[in-house]
This record gives C-alpha cells, sequence and structure tokens, in this order.
C-alpha cells in the first residue's frame, strides 16, 4: 500500500530567498551594463583599477580571483576600447601596472551610478536602517564561508551571461 501522507515540504528560507535575489540582481545588472557596453567582468575591472590605480596587473588577477591569462584578455579589450593603459613599471620592466584613461574615468563614475541606481533598485522595500542591519548580515554570512565582500565568486567561473 502506498504511503499518501502529505509530504513535508522544506521552507523557502535563506538559500531559495538569496539564490532568487541573486538571480533578480544579476539579470538587472547585466541590462543596465548594456547601455555601457560592458560585461560584469568588465565592471569589476574597471572598479577594481579605480580602487587601487597602479597596481601590476597579476595583482589584479589575484584580487579579483581570475587567472592571469583571462585577466590579460579582458584588459585588452578595456585596452582597445581606451578604458584602460597598460604602463611599464620603472623598477621592473617585466611587471605592466593598470591605469584608467580620461575615457575610463568617466565609465567609472558612470560605473558608480549605475551601482548606486541597482541598490536603491534591489532595497526598494527596506528602510535605511534595514538595509544597513541586512548588508551586515550577509557580510557575517559570507565572511563565514570564507567569501569576499568586495569581489563577487563568480569572476573565477566562466564567462558570466545575462540569464
Amino acid at each position: 500500500m502506498a504511503d499518501s501522507r502529505p509530504i513535508e515540504l522544506p521552507e523557502y528560507g535563506v538559500g531559495f530567498l538569496l539564490s532568487t535575489l541573486g538571480f533578480h540582481s544579476h539579470a538587472v545588472w547585466a541590462e543596465r551594463l548594456l547601455p555601457l557596453g560592458l560585461d560584469s567582468r568588465q565592471a569589476a575591472m574597471l572598479l577594481q583599477v579605480a580602487a587601487a590605480e597602479g597596481q601590476p596587473q597579476q595583482a589584479l588577477a589575484r584580487a579579483l580571483k581570475i587567472p592571469p591569462s583571462r585577466v590579460v584578455a579582458l584588459v585588452d579589450e578595456l585596452e582597445r576600447r581606451r578604458l584602460l593603459r597598460r604602463r611599464g613599471d620603472p623598477a621592473d620592466r617585466r611587471v605592466r601596472t593598470l591605469h584608467l584613461t580620461p575615457q575610463g574615468r568617466q565609465m567609472v563614475r558612470q560605473l558608480v551610478q549605475a551601482s548606486a541606481a541597482h541598490e536603491e533598485g534591489l532595497c526598494a522595500g527596506l528602510d535605511a536602517a534595514e538595509r544597513a542591519h541586512l548588508v551586515s548580515l550577509l557580510r557575517k554570512a559570507a565572511t563565514g564561508l570564507d567569501l569576499s565582500d568586495t569581489v563577487h565568486s563568480g569572476l573565477a567561473e566562466g564567462e558570466w551571461r545575462r540569464p
């Protein structure tokens, strides 16, 4: 005889909500980047360079947790678009440091605006105190999982695609 008792389904809790919010966030972010002609990796790279201009290309690869060979291709593309430029390091000619161009600085300003709009959209249902508390809890959760709270763990994976 078959067991006809109701199956106790799991609660739609943290995992489900983070996943669905993350999927939504990624899709909206990709849409925000379209007018800028950037993908998520390029945006992350420009923001990282802006945060520590003049750093060696290899340091950027380590910070973003992207293999150096992939960073070369990404920097090549951003350099081709005149958003970044490489410079030789006077102390070590083998080292190439990364710098924003004037167009790159303007793009970073646009990224900062897009990021602020993105945050506002994602937190539309929260007041300022709730938003600060949520960020604090999410940082604590990320730290507990040994994840960065400044570099997206998905950057190290294959190319991000629009969902």
